[in-house]
Protein backbone atom coordinates (compact mmCIF):
# COMPACT_ATOMS: atom_id res chain seq x y z
CA UNK A 1 0.00 0.00 0.00
CA UNK A 2 1.75 3.28 -0.91
CA UNK A 3 1.84 6.34 1.31
CA UNK A 4 -1.05 8.16 -0.49
CA UNK A 5 -3.46 5.08 0.33
CA UNK A 6 -2.54 5.03 3.80
CA UNK A 7 -2.40 8.80 4.27
CA UNK A 8 -6.46 9.01 2.38
CA UNK A 9 -7.62 5.73 4.62
CA UNK A 10 -6.24 7.06 7.79
CA UNK A 11 -8.38 9.96 8.07
CA UNK A 12 -10.56 7.80 10.50
CA UNK A 13 -8.07 7.32 12.69
CA UNK A 14 -6.45 10.04 12.98
CA UNK A 15 -9.49 11.58 13.67
CA UNK A 16 -10.02 8.89 16.70
CA UNK A 17 -6.48 9.37 17.37
CA UNK A 18 -6.77 13.36 18.29
CA UNK A 19 -9.80 12.31 19.99
CA UNK A 20 -8.53 10.24 22.55
CA UNK A 21 -4.62 11.50 22.49
CA UNK A 22 -4.11 10.75 26.23
CA UNK A 23 -4.93 7.37 26.72
CA UNK A 24 -3.44 5.91 23.55
CA UNK A 25 -0.15 7.71 23.57
CA UNK A 26 -0.19 6.71 27.34
CA UNK A 27 -0.68 2.52 26.03
CA UNK A 28 1.90 0.51 24.83
CA UNK A 29 0.88 0.05 21.49
CA UNK A 30 -0.54 3.36 21.46
CA UNK A 31 2.22 5.37 21.44
CA UNK A 32 3.69 3.31 17.94
CA UNK A 33 0.11 4.27 16.48
CA UNK A 34 0.34 8.05 17.70
CA UNK A 35 4.06 8.04 15.91
CA UNK A 36 2.89 6.57 12.93
CA UNK A 37 0.34 8.79 12.68
CA UNK A 38 2.31 11.58 12.98
CA UNK A 39 4.12 10.28 10.08
CA UNK A 40 1.37 10.53 7.63
CA UNK A 41 -1.12 13.09 8.80
CA UNK A 42 -1.10 16.38 6.62
CA UNK A 43 -1.86 20.16 7.22
CA UNK A 44 -4.20 20.42 10.27
CA UNK A 45 -4.13 17.31 11.18
CA UNK A 46 -1.12 16.80 12.08
CA UNK A 47 -1.06 20.27 13.40
CA UNK A 48 -3.58 19.61 16.04
CA UNK A 49 -1.75 16.14 16.72
CA UNK A 50 1.51 18.13 17.54
CA UNK A 51 -0.32 20.75 19.47
CA UNK A 52 -1.63 17.97 21.48
CA UNK A 53 1.53 16.19 22.13
CA UNK A 54 2.59 19.70 22.57
CA UNK A 55 -0.18 20.44 25.78
CA UNK A 56 0.62 16.63 27.37
CA UNK A 57 4.36 17.06 26.91
CA UNK A 58 5.38 16.70 31.11
CA UNK A 59 2.39 13.50 31.45
CA UNK A 60 3.54 11.69 28.36
CA UNK A 61 7.22 12.84 29.47
CA UNK A 62 7.14 10.98 33.06
CA UNK A 63 5.37 7.75 31.32
CA UNK A 64 6.56 4.79 30.52
CA UNK A 65 5.16 4.76 27.12
CA UNK A 66 4.04 8.54 25.95
CA UNK A 67 8.11 9.33 26.44
CA UNK A 68 8.63 7.87 23.41
CA UNK A 69 5.96 10.37 21.30
CA UNK A 70 8.00 13.09 23.03
CA UNK A 71 11.70 11.70 21.69
CA UNK A 72 9.75 10.91 18.46
CA UNK A 73 8.90 14.96 18.05
CA UNK A 74 11.98 15.96 19.47
CA UNK A 75 13.98 13.41 16.91
CA UNK A 76 12.01 15.01 14.07
CA UNK A 77 13.26 18.39 14.48
CA UNK A 78 9.85 20.43 13.62
CA UNK A 79 10.72 23.75 14.92
CA UNK A 80 7.35 25.22 16.17
CA UNK A 81 6.92 21.82 17.84
CA UNK A 82 10.04 21.53 19.63
CA UNK A 83 9.57 25.09 20.64
CA UNK A 84 6.00 24.41 22.32
CA UNK A 85 7.42 21.31 23.81
CA UNK A 86 10.61 23.01 25.72
CA UNK A 87 8.41 25.73 26.59
CA UNK A 88 5.59 23.70 28.13
CA UNK A 89 8.60 21.49 29.85
CA UNK A 90 10.53 24.48 30.92
CA UNK A 91 10.42 24.52 34.27
CA UNK A 92 10.67 20.83 34.97
CA UNK A 93 13.95 19.83 33.42
CA UNK A 94 14.79 19.09 37.17
CA UNK A 95 12.19 16.55 38.35
CA UNK A 96 12.14 15.26 34.79
CA UNK A 97 16.07 14.75 34.75
CA UNK A 98 15.37 12.60 38.20
CA UNK A 99 12.33 10.67 36.94
CA UNK A 100 13.39 7.40 34.84
CA UNK A 101 11.54 7.85 31.57
CA UNK A 102 11.23 11.73 31.64
CA UNK A 103 15.29 11.42 31.54
CA UNK A 104 15.35 9.81 28.68
CA UNK A 105 13.46 12.71 27.23
CA UNK A 106 16.03 15.50 28.78
CA UNK A 107 18.67 13.73 27.33
CA UNK A 108 17.00 13.80 23.92
CA UNK A 109 16.41 17.42 23.78
CA UNK A 110 20.15 17.40 24.73
CA UNK A 111 21.27 15.68 22.15
CA UNK A 112 18.94 17.10 19.53
CA UNK A 113 17.72 20.73 19.68
CA UNK A 114 19.74 23.91 19.16
CA UNK A 115 22.26 24.78 21.03
CA UNK A 116 20.19 27.96 22.33
CA UNK A 117 17.57 25.20 23.34
CA UNK A 118 20.26 23.03 24.86
CA UNK A 119 22.05 26.11 27.01
CA UNK A 120 18.54 26.81 28.77
CA UNK A 121 18.01 23.56 29.63
CA UNK A 122 21.46 23.01 31.67
CA UNK A 123 21.44 26.53 32.90
CA UNK A 124 17.42 25.61 34.24
CA UNK A 125 19.15 22.00 35.56
CA UNK A 126 22.68 23.62 37.17
CA UNK A 127 20.92 26.69 38.95
CA UNK A 128 18.51 24.99 40.42
CA UNK A 129 18.98 24.29 44.60
CA UNK A 130 18.37 20.40 43.35
CA UNK A 131 21.28 20.23 41.27
CA UNK A 132 23.63 18.25 43.53
CA UNK A 133 20.26 15.88 44.09
CA UNK A 134 20.90 15.85 40.40
CA UNK A 135 23.77 14.88 40.27
CA UNK A 136 23.49 11.94 43.28
CA UNK A 137 20.41 10.49 41.36
CA UNK A 138 20.19 7.42 39.59
CA UNK A 139 18.74 9.33 36.38
CA UNK A 140 19.97 12.26 36.86
CA UNK A 141 23.49 11.60 36.90
CA UNK A 142 23.03 10.57 33.04
CA UNK A 143 20.83 14.13 32.06
CA UNK A 144 24.15 15.87 33.63
CA UNK A 145 26.91 13.83 31.79
CA UNK A 146 25.12 14.06 28.80
CA UNK A 147 24.89 18.22 29.46
CA UNK A 148 28.66 18.03 30.23
CA UNK A 149 29.14 16.29 26.45
CA UNK A 150 26.52 18.91 24.87
CA UNK A 151 28.14 21.76 26.01
CA UNK A 152 31.72 21.43 25.48
CA UNK A 153 31.19 23.25 22.00
CA UNK A 154 29.00 26.07 23.62
CA UNK A 155 31.78 27.74 25.52
CA UNK A 156 30.83 29.83 28.78
CA UNK A 157 28.25 27.62 29.93
CA UNK A 158 30.19 24.04 29.77
CA UNK A 159 33.26 25.90 31.82
CA UNK A 160 30.64 26.78 34.35
CA UNK A 161 28.61 23.42 34.82
CA UNK A 162 32.37 21.49 35.07
CA UNK A 163 33.42 24.12 37.98
CA UNK A 164 29.88 23.37 39.59
CA UNK A 165 29.77 20.25 39.53
CA UNK A 166 33.83 20.34 40.63
CA UNK A 167 32.68 22.71 43.53
CA UNK A 168 30.39 19.67 44.80
CA UNK A 169 33.92 17.14 45.14
CA UNK A 170 33.02 16.09 48.71
CA UNK A 171 29.37 15.24 47.82
CA UNK A 172 30.09 13.45 44.74
CA UNK A 173 33.80 11.43 45.17
CA UNK A 174 32.09 8.12 46.42
CA UNK A 175 28.40 8.82 45.68
CA UNK A 176 27.68 5.50 43.77
CA UNK A 177 26.01 7.60 41.13
CA UNK A 178 27.34 11.20 41.54
CA UNK A 179 31.32 9.91 41.16
CA UNK A 180 30.18 9.00 37.92
CA UNK A 181 29.56 12.87 36.95
CA UNK A 182 32.70 13.91 38.96
CA UNK A 183 34.84 11.57 36.95
CA UNK A 184 33.41 13.37 33.34
CA UNK A 185 33.80 16.96 34.28
CA UNK A 186 37.76 16.10 36.08
CA UNK A 187 38.58 14.61 32.70
CA UNK A 188 37.61 17.50 31.21
CA UNK A 189 39.26 19.61 33.66
CA UNK A 190 42.11 17.76 33.55
CA UNK A 191 42.37 16.89 29.85
CA UNK A 192 40.40 19.20 27.98
CA UNK A 193 39.38 15.65 26.17
CA UNK A 194 36.15 16.41 24.09
CA UNK A 195 33.51 13.54 25.05
CA UNK A 196 31.19 11.81 22.00
CA UNK A 197 27.56 12.06 22.30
Amino acid sequence: MGKAKLRMGSMPLLSEVADNFSDIAADRCGCCVVQRCVDVAQGDTKSHLLNQIAANALFLSENPYGNYVVQYVIDGKIPHACATLIQNLQGYFVSLSMNKYGSNVVEKCLKELSNDQSVGIIIEIMTSRDFLTVLQDPYGNFVAQTALRRSQDIGQVHDTLVELILRHYPFLNSHPHGKRVLARARDFKNNNRPFKI
